[in-house]
């Protein structure tokens, strides 16, 4: 595969416009969803995160292409879909002639048409890149990604069931303080359409930031649950064990997915919870590294390396009994309490079968 070094000094410069109107770009006959600086790090080795990311910005969001059709300015209807008789599509209305959109899954084939006074102007297909990972775009939070798309050994895994996020609002505020926006809570409501919460910040020390128990800031119709980690010894630890039971208990009821998990930026203990899920699915090693050190794309803060955690749980969940790390992964949680019943419903939720 070829290696493709961009300095960090020029990161600004290749995304300058970023958030612009972006002709779509066609690489192999799919459509390409990530930024230079993202697929550049995508294509080098693990460990050369830095060369691209650090932490101290917002470089985390995929590209948004703009489809454009012939026609003067008049009201068009747009319809989105993974099926060709647009069943189950996403429906857009727009008075220009073009229209953008954002957070499309990976390795996938999406079908479009343009009405305007019952009659077609335009309808046609195209298929994703399958480049790893699946990074999307939530107005007001940084680090978003789907923990679906990997390939392994018992099937591909389900995009839009699973996602891990930064936080939606600020922390240790008195009272409830926004960052997601308004058009961010629409794109979890009505694009990821999410059904539950999973707060892994503190709240004995209002880390969350003046929520309770069962009402978050996406409103009633997802539920809110506070599974709160401590992060300061270590996320393999006893004070944490009530926490992460009662996350895959979560995890254990179809009724929850779509799902989101998060703490304050959405980088170790959340990290933490996608390197068990998708261990125990698993996902190969080099792709649960990608995913943790797909951090720096957000603005975190700092940034991330494998040394953080690799003599941690990692290495613990390593030293487990198993043939595989999906084995090791799975007995490191039946250790910890987590249920088997729990473990199979997330399998099912978030495996296809390969044909």
């Amino acid at each position: 595969m070829k290696r493709i070094l961009i300095p960090v000094a020029l990161i600004s410069l290749l995304l300058t416009g970023c958030n612009k109107k972006q002709t779509p770009v066609i690489e192999e006959d799919r459509l390409i969803l990530h930024t230079e600086v993202q697929r550049a790090y995508l294509s080098n080795t693990v460990e050369s995160v830095n060369l691209y990311a650090r932490g101290v910005e917002e470089l985390s969001r995929p590209l948004k292409p703009t489809f454009s059709w012939s026609g003067g300015a008049q009201t068009y209807t747009v319809y989105l879909s993974e099926k060709n008789d647009y069943s189950d599509s996403f429906t857009y209305t727009t008075e220009e002639n073009e229209i953008s959109f954002t957070n499309l899954k990976i390795d996938t084939r999406y079908y479009y048409k343009v009405m305007t006074n019952n009659e077609t102007v335009k309808e046609e297909s195209f298929l994703t890149s399958n480049e790893i990972i699946r990074n999307m775009y939530v107005s007001g939070v940084t680090n978003v990604r789907d923990l679906g798309g990997y390939v392994t050994k018992d099937g591909v895994l389900n995009q839009g069931v699973i996602f891990r996020t930064g936080r939606l609002n600020q922390c240790s505020t008195e009272t409830v303080s926004n960052m997601i926006t308004e058009k961010g809570i629409n794109t979890m409501l009505n694009e990821m359409k999410v059904k539950s919460e999973i707060d892994l910040r503190m709240v004995s020390n209002n880390e969350v930031g003046g929520l309770t128990e069962g009402t978050g800031v996406l409103g009633e119709t997802v539920k809110y649950y506070q599974c709160p980690m401590d992060y300061t010894a270590g996320m393999d630890n006893e004070i944490n064990n009530d926490s992460l039971r009662k996350v895959f208990s979560i995890l254990g009821d179809k009724n929850n997915y779509p799902t989101f998990f998060h703490c304050a930026i959405g980088t170790d203990r959340t990290g933490y919870i996608a390197w068990l899920i998708n261990s125990c699915l698993g996902v190969e090693e080099e792709y649960l590294w990608r995913d943790y050190l797909f951090s720096n794309f957000g603005n975190i803060g700092g940034s991330r390396s494998k040394g953080n955690i690799e003599d941690g749980y990692v290495k613990t969940i390593k030293n487990c009994e198993g043939n595989t790390l999906k084995e090791k992964a799975t007995n490191y949680l039946l250790g910890k309490g987590i249920k088997q019943a729990e473990i199979d419903v997330l399998r099912e939720m978030m495996l296809s079968k390969s044909n």
